[in-house]
């Protein structure tokens, strides 16, 4: 019996220590997250910079105001996410990362989309990126000096959505670069198969079917800079890139016929 009790004694206390054990971990773990937890909260993790890069169009204020930070917020609560989804809804950005940076930075990183055309609908006229991206929608078309483009119904017409998604609409926005831009004023897509530009002097330019528009393009922008001092140019087709051709009045044909020459020559 003696022996009994001694075990149970023994296996008591050794219960007890295991048990004091366990709360004084439990109790050193608990003060340790309180700490942690106190810590995180402290002013030292208070945001006091909002970083903004990539804008061109859009101010660095109504970024931030747009993504829901503010200066003195717990870096801890941010949800990047968040702030990124908020951002991505405007129509100007095609995209945006959002960067924390310990202990109190926040870099807002955004690629905005570039005005490209005008694209015109029986809403009115809207300008669009070179992905056909709406990036704003009733605008003045004398407020851009940009090519317009007309003939084709959208499929949806509201910022930050893809106005089309016919082929002939990408392969056109494919082509105009800055130098395009400075002879196009408008590129009439009524016809997939017969696209037609116009010159801001007016001239129709017949590209015809959209494939090889690229090779088409910078054949009439090379005809439209020789013949630049010619009068009287009817149209310039170019929908055979092996038989292009320039329509004027008669009095002019032997001048351009020279000038094409000396270029071919």
């Amino acid at each position: 019996m003696s022996s009994s009790r001694s075990r149970k004694k023994r296996r008591a206390k050794k219960d007890l220590r295991k048990i004091i054990k366990a709360l004084r971990n439990l109790l050193l773990i608990t003060s340790g997250v309180l700490a942690l937890y106190y810590f995180t909260q402290s002013p030292f993790f208070a945001l006091q910079e909002i970083e903004v890069k990539g804008n061109k169009q859009l101010p660095q204020d109504e970024i931030v105001q747009k993504s829901g930070l503010s200066l003195g917020i717990n870096y801890f609560d941010i949800d990047t996410g968040l702030v990124a989804k908020r951002l991505s809804s405007i129509p100007v950005i095609a995209s945006v990362e959002v960067n924390k940076n310990l202990p109190n930075r926040m870099e807002i990183v955004v690629k905005e989309r570039e005005p490209l055309a005008l694209y015109c609908s029986q809403e009115g006229f809207a300008v669009i990126d070179g992905q056909g991206y709406c990036i704003e929608k009733n605008v003045v078309f004398n407020d851009y000096d940009l090519p317009i483009i007309t003939g084709l119904s959208p499929d949806i017409l509201q910022p930050g959505e893809k106005v089309s998604n016919k082929e002939c609409l990408q392969s056109v926005l494919a082509v105009l670069g800055e130098d395009v831009q400075q002879l196009i004023s408008e590129i009439d897509l009524a016809q997939e198969n017969n696209l037609i530009a116009y010159t801001r002097q007016g001239i129709p330019v017949f590209l015809g079917a959209p494939d090889q528009l690229s090779e088409k393009i910078e054949m009439a922008v090379s005809y439209l800079g020789l013949l630049g001092t010619v009068e009287g140019i009817e149209y310039l087709d170019i929908r055979s890139l092996n038989a292009p051709a320039v329509k004027c009045e008669g009095k002019n044909l032997e001048k351009i016929e020279n000038s094409i020459s000396t270029a071919e020559n």
